[in-house]
C-alpha cells in the first residue's frame, strides 16, 4: 500500500520538485506551505507522515502544532535537510536531494507507527450501491461521520452531522463543487467511519437539496462530457501562433482572470477534461460549456489518446539512427552530441510535455527553471550507450548571452515556429553550427503532438549527421 506524505514547505518551488519526485517513487504526497494548512490537509486525509525542513524559517512550527493536537500527535515527522554540518543526520533528519533515502525513511518510520483501525461500520461497492443511495440512508439514520470513497481517479470524503453533508473534498475539491464530482463517480468502494460531527462546515444546504441538484448536473455533466471528448480526447489550442496574436491585441484576448482566459492558458498544451475542470474555479457545466463553445469556434483541437504516446523510431529504424547519432560528435567534444530545439518560452513548455511521450527518451528529474534559460529536454537513448542530449533554447533575445553557453558542441540548432533568426544565425554562424528548420525537415509541424516531434529529431539527427 503506498504511503501517504504530508510535504510542508514554505519555498514553493522547492516544494514542488520534492513532491514530484516522491510521486514518481509510488508515494502519495499532499502539499501545505503552512502549519495551518498542514493541519486542515492532516484533518481531511490523515498523513503516514511528515515531511518538514529543519529550518524554522521554512518548516515553521509543524511538529509543535501536530503535538498539540492528539489525534494527530503520532504520526512520526522527517526533517528535511539541505546540508550536512560538521556531524552526522539526527535520527529523524534525511538529506532533501537524496530520495531514496527519503522514501527508504518513510517506509522505515510508517511501519513503526501502529494505529488502532478506525470503526468503520458499514463498507460497500458503488457498483452495487450508488454514493447518493449510501448518502441518503445515512441520512435517513441521522448518523454522523466520515464516508470514505475511493475512486480510479482518487481518494474522497464526505463528512456528515446528523445525517446532514457539511462538507466534502475530491480532487483538489472541497466543499459542493467536490461532492457533485463525487457523485458523478460509478465505480469505487466505499467506508463510513462513524465520528464526532466536524467542527467547520463548508457546505450550508439540506442534504436533500444537494442530492437533487448534484443528480441534475451529474447528468447534464455526463452529456456533455459524452459530447465533447467521446473517445476521452485531450484538448489543445489548435494553433500556438495564434495565442500569440491574440496576445498583441487585449482587446480580442479573454482576461486571464476569466474562465475563458484560464482556459486559454491551461491548452497550451494538451490537457483532458478532468484535468481543466480540477484546475479551473468555477461550476463544472460554466467550463465545460466555455471549452465547448472555443471548440466550435476552431481555438481548440482534440487530440486523440492513441497519438499522446509514441515510439522515437520503429525497430529498424533505431540502428539507423545510432549511426547517425556516433556522427555528430564535434571534434574537441566528448559524447553525446546535442541537438538544440530553438523557440519561445511559451513554447517550449509544450516540448517538454510532447518529449516526456516519447519512448527511449530519459526525461531530466531537475525542475525547469522559471528564467527562460536553455533546459534539457531529454536524452534520446538508441542502444548500445549511444544517446543525444535534446536541450530547449529560448529565442527571446534578451537571453541571447546565455546563447553561446549553449551552442559549442552543438550538432544542429533546429528552429520551431516564429522563433527570432536573424540574431540567432548570427550566433550559429559565429559557432560554426548547422541552423536547420522544423518546418523545411518536416513540413508543418504541430509540437503538442509527440509523433510528430518524434519524426522531427528524426529528421534534424539525419540532416546534422549527412552535413557532417
Amino acid at each position: 500500500m503506498s504511503r501517504r506524505v504530508l510535504l510542508v514547505d514554505s519555498d514553493v518551488d522547492a516544494l514542488g520538485a520534492l513532491a514530484s519526485a516522491l510521486r514518481a517513487m509510488g508515494l502519495v504526497v499532499a502539499n501545505a506551505n503552512s502549519a495551518e494548512s498542514a493541519l486542515e490537509q492532516a484533518y481531511q486525509s490523515r498523513p503516514d507522515v511528515l515531511l518538514v525542513p529543519r529550518t524554522p524559517e521554512r518548516g515553521g512550527n509543524v511538529r509543535e502544532v501536530f503535538k498539540a493536537k492528539a489525534e494527530l500527535a503520532d504520526i512520526p515527522v522527517l526533517f528535511l535537510v539541505d546540508k550536512l554540518g560538521d556531524g552526522e543526520l539526527e535520527p529523524d533528519e534525511v538529506m532533501r536531494v537524496d530520495v531514496d533515502q527519503i522514501v527508504s525513511r518513510i517506509t522505515e518510520v510508517s511501519r513503526r507507527v501502529s494505529r488502532p483501525p478506525l470503526p468503520q461500520d458499514i463498507r460497500g461497492d458503488l457498483e452495487q450501491v450508488p454514493l447518493v443511495d449510501m448518502l441518503q440512508l445515512l441520512a435517513m439514520n441521522r448518523r454522523s461521520g466520515t464516508l470514505s470513497i475511493t475512486t480510479a481517479r482518487g481518494p474522497g470524503e464526505v463528512k456528515l452531522a446528523e445525517g446532514q453533508i457539511v462538507d466534502a473534498s475530491f480532487s483538489r475539491r472541497t466543499g459542493e463543487r467536490a461532492l457533485y464530482r463525487l457523485l458523478a463517480e460509478r465505480r469505487g468502494r466505499f467506508a463510513f467511519s462513524p465520528g464526532e460531527p466536524p467542527s467547520a462546515r463548508r457546505i450550508q444546504a439540506s442534504t436533500n437539496m444537494l442530492l437533487m441538484e448534484a443528480m441534475r448536473q451529474v447528468d447534464e455533466l455526463n452529456e456533455r462530457r459524452a459530447s465533447l471528448s467521446p473517445e476521452g480526447e485531450v484538448f489543445a489550442l489548435s494553433d500556438l501562433a495564434s495565442l500569440s496574436g491574440l496576445l498583441d491585441g487585449p482587446e480580442s484576448m479573454p482576461d486571464p482572470s476569466s474562465m475563458r482566459g484560464r482556459i486559454f492558458e491551461l491548452l497550451q498544451m494538451p490537457r483532458s477534461i478532468d484535468e481543466l475542470l480540477d484546475e479551473i474555479d468555477g461550476p463544472d457545466l460554466d467550463i465545460l460549456d466555455a471549452l465547448g463553445q472555443l471548440k466550435k469556434s476552431g481555438k481548440v483541437k482534440m487530440i486523440p489518446l492513441a497519438t499522446l504516446t509514441t515510439p522515437l523510431a520503429t525497430p529498424e529504424q533505431i540502428p539507423v539512427l545510432r549511426s547517425l547519432a556516433t556522427r555528430l560528435v564535434r571534434p574537441g567534444f566528448s559524447a553525446p552530441p546535442r541537438l538544440l530545439l530553438a523557440t519561445s518560452p511559451q513554447r517550449l513548455g509544450v516540448l517538454a510535455y510532447s518529449m516526456r511521450r516519447i519512448t527511449d527518451v530519459v526525461i531530466s528529474p531537475e525542475p525547469a527553471s522559471r528564467a527562460p534559460l536553455p533546459r534539457p529536454l531529454g536524452t534520446l537513448r538508441l542502444g548500445e550507450g549511444v544517446e543525444v542530449a535534446v536541450i530547449g533554447l529560448p529565442t527571446d533575445e534578451t537571453m541571447a548571452p546565455t546563447w553561446a553557453l549553449s551552442l559549442p558542441g552543438t550538432a544542429a540548432v533546429v528552429r520551431v515556429g516564429e522563433a527570432e533568426r536573424a540574431a540567432l544565425e548570427a550566433h550559429c554562424e559565429a559557432g560554426e553550427v548547422m541552423l536547420l528548420e522544423a518546418d523545411g525537415l518536416i513540413g508543418q509541424f504541430d509540437p503538442t503532438i509527440p509523433a510528430e516531434l518524434a519524426a522531427l529529431l528524426r529528421a534534424a539527427l539525419e540532416a546534422a549527421a549527412g552535413a557532417g
